[in-house]
């Protein structure tokens, strides 16, 4: 409620199902997709892809082929944000396993 004439109304939501409810903190990313809602809970993480994408396309920094099994197809690996051109190149499966917490290095046994 406003307390004064000069206060400005509250941003109504103009989401489907949602025009009469006001905007919080709460659902203001209703209408985003998860990528998106990601992206706005880890800035960091985003500039630092933005960071190596760009690198990529400008041909600073090339592709490396995986470091576990040698596949071409590859995904940059960022283990510190802060450092976005210092990057492991790993393949999707190998990726994921490493997220996972479950990475063995093959190249090693």
């Amino acid at each position: 409620m406003r307390t004064s004439p000069d206060e400005k109304r509250p941003e109504r939501c103009h989401a489907a199902g949602l025009s009469n409810q006001v905007c919080t903190a709460e659902n203001s990313n209703h209408g985003l997709t998860s990528q998106a809602k990601w992206a706005a809970r880890n800035p960091k993480a985003t500039w630092a892809h933005a960071c190596l994408r760009s690198a990529l396309k400008r041909g600073l920094l090339q592709r490396a082929p995986c470091e576990v099994c040698g596949s071409p197809d590859v995904d940059g690996h960022h283990d510190n944000y802060d450092r976005p051109m210092d990057v492991r190149w790993l393949c999707r499966r190998h990726h994921k396993a490493h997220h996972a917490g479950t990475l063995v290095c093959e190249a090693i046994e």
